[in-house]
């Protein structure tokens, strides 16, 4: 038992041993999603601590804590990833060994009630656990708490290393976890499922298929960047490497994108992509801008179910300049050349890392300068395992009235200039931007998110005010086209109108 996650908020916990025996296992090499996680891990350490993921589960009705605890065994046999371990050799290679056979600690923490004690010693112990490193190579790739009340798991929480799954994943380990709470058999959850294992699908990317896929997406990268700027941003003289993250609560975006949705019929994944291309392009001085955009992949059908890191980044390109007072005309065309250019990053988002890294060096090299790929784009609305609040007030019911920013400092970023989140929660839409405060200070950051939220915003009011005018003048023909009870004045005026519209 590790006795740094032992005790939190004044709580001890009671450690559980769970046997696994007799579950698949193997060795083999890591998949490209594993290989990029944890490439980017070894970047940032010591504070690689920082990419650790989790999943919170409110246990509806609260069941008995043994009952709860084998839930949890379940869920390690029915997805390989949480018994896979991933070395990484003195060379730098790297391979997963899955373990077919273990011990694993679930942790019972007691709170005073179901309700506020409970939430609140949740989220202490994911907040602490997620302080803590993982021993990659040693440990299993998960931590598991239960809370609970008189005897009965009132909540469940999962800790994991990000090299174990990605956001997607969180969202079916939520789901089984919350099935295997409620008696699933956890045989039966494994046979349902189609998504491949992590071996299986390192399997697949070495196969014919596979390869040739990756070719293809690779391609894509090496000729969207020919044409890329040397940097976006200019470090400032003397100023070293510091990240700050701006979060925006925006109590108005949804309420814009759901209007622009049903005035433009483009998605709001296109919109906010837009916007945020915008105002790097402004920040910037560049007309085009470059994002590396985080992309699910699960469109295709064996990672669909998949609980790995099957997310890769995509490369976005757009010309995204607009003029100085370009107006929601402007806006609207660029989101519409920013789906079409959406659709080619998502499908060129599936390769092999590490043999793209030796072509993007050869394009350097070939073009005698380096290409930016530091801003970053992720878009984790619906995440339910990812939905966060920057305002206490959400929590009190209150739904709050204007958009507010707040800060918090973070350790070290891999090779980020800006970078990008969106998320959802119950009344906002928070938008948080992780900035180098020597390529962007705090002003600038603080301008580029009231910017990306006034492109929506200010467009969603023309929209609704064309449509209202529209409206309006629908219901003046309307008017003119039907005979009204009245005098004969009125039926002549009625007969000329139909005429001269005809």
């Amino acid at each position: 038992m590790r006795t740094e996650l032992s005790e939190v908020a004044g709580h001890t916990a009671r450690a559980v041993t769970v046997g696994i025996a007799g579950a698949p296992a193997g060795r083999g090499p890591v998949t490209w999603g594993q290989w990029a996680i944890r490439r980017a891990m070894l970047d940032t350490e010591p504070d690689d601590h920082g990419t650790n993921v989790k999943v919170l589960v409110p246990v509806e009705p609260a069941v008995p804590a043994a009952r709860a605890v084998e839930a949890v065994r379940g869920l390690l046999t029915v997805y390989d990833a949480l018994r896979t371990r991933v070395r990484v050799g003195g060379d730098g290679a790297m391979h997963q060994e899955l373990d077919g056979g273990g011990t694993f600690d679930v942790h019972l923490f007691d709170a005073e009630d179901a309700d506020t004690a409970a939430t609140a010693l949740a989220d202490a112990v994911e907040r602490r656990w997620r302080a803590v490193r993982f021993a990659y190579d040693r440990e299993w790739p998960v931590r598991a708490a239960l809370v609970c009340v008189d005897g009965k798991a009132v909540r469940a929480v999962l800790v994991l290393a990000h090299v174990a799954t990605d956001a997607m994943g969180l969202a079916l380990l939520h789901r089984a976890l919350t099935e295997l709470l409620r008696g699933a058999d956890p045989a039966a959850l494994r046979a349902a499922s189609h998504g491949h294992q992590p071996l299986a699908e390192a399997g697949f990317q070495a196969s014919e298929k596979g390869r040739r896929r990756d070719a293809a997406a690779r391609r894509h990268w090496v000729e969207s960047l020919r044409d890329a700027p040397e940097r976006l941003f200019v470090r400032r003289p003397g100023a070293r490497p510091r990240f700050r993250q701006a979060v925006l609560a925006s109590p108005s975006l949804p309420g814009a994108l759901r209007a622009l949705g049903e005035r433009w019929r483009i998605s709001s994944s296109a919109v906010l992509l837009a916007a945020a291309s915008a105002v790097v392009a402004r920040q910037s001085r560049h007309d085009r801008a470059v994002f590396q955009v985080m992309v699910s992949n699960r469109f295709q059908p064996a990672l669909r179910e998949a609980v790995s890191t099957v997310t890769l980044e995509g490369l976005f390109t757009l010309d995204a300049g607009l003029e100085p007072g370009a107006g929601p005309a402007a806006f609207e065309a660029l989101a519409r050349r920013a789906a079409q250019a959406a659709m080619k990053t998502y499908y060129h988002a599936y390769y092999d890392k590490s043999a793209l890294l030796a072509d993007l060096r050869g394009l350097d090299e070939r073009r005698g300068r380096p290409t930016d790929r530091t801003c970053w784009y992720n878009d984790l609305r619906d995440m339910i395992t990812e939905a966060r609040s920057v305002d206490r007030r959400e929590h009190e019911g209150v739904r709050p009235e204007k958009s507010v920013i707040e800060w918090q400092t973070l350790g070290r970023q891999s090779e980020t200039s800006v970078a990008w989140h969106v998320y959802s929660s119950r009344y906002f839409m928070p938008v948080s931007l992780t900035v180098d405060t020597s390529l962007i200070d705090e002003p600038a950051a603080e301008a580029m998110l009231t910017g990306f939220e006034a492109l929506i915003t200010d467009a969603a009011r023309a929209a609704e005010a064309a449509e209202a005018a529209e409206a309006a003048e629908a219901a003046d023909v309307a008017e003119v086209a039907e005979p009204r009870a009245g005098s004969a004045a009125d039926a002549g005026a009625t007969g000329r109108s139909r005429a001269a519209l005809a």
